[in-house]
């Protein structure tokens, strides 16, 4: 539907999975659908995704109101669409609502996933 929000990430990454599972208890969306790219298979989605180029090692991608977002963009529309109930919450939304503080932190939050993959001997999607 129109108002469903698909986030779509490494469900090995535990920085990734840490985000789905805060955006799936605070849904502020008619319906949130969270997909684990590693377990997805051949979707309609995950072909858009491919179609569009972008790569779930380089961040998450969110499809919203017919659009794909992806990275530090889609975690700006996380923060649009979420909440501002609980400390953590109200700290991201504060955080992530502004597009040049998103693509400032990305970069680290990005290059953090990756080490975390690496010492937990996981490999790229």
């Amino acid at each position: 539907s129109p108002s469903s929000l698909w986030l779509v990430y490494d469900g090995e990454c535990p920085f990734c999975s840490a985000t789905a599972r805060m955006y799936r208890l605070r849904q502020s969306v008619g319906d949130l659908v969270v997909v684990d790219a590693r377990t997805a298979g051949d979707t309609l989605l995950m072909r858009q995704i491919a179609a569009r180029g972008l790569d779930l090692n380089e961040g998450i991608v969110a499809s919203f109101g017919g659009q794909l977002y992806h990275g530090a963009d889609a975690l700006h529309l996380l923060a649009m669409l979420g909440s501002d109930n609980g400390l953590v919450n109200r700290l991201s939304v504060m955080l992530f609502r502004n597009p040049t503080m998103v693509r400032l932190a990305y970069p680290f939050m990005k290059a953090a996933r990756n080490i975390a993959l690496k010492l937990l001997g996981r490999k790229p999607i």
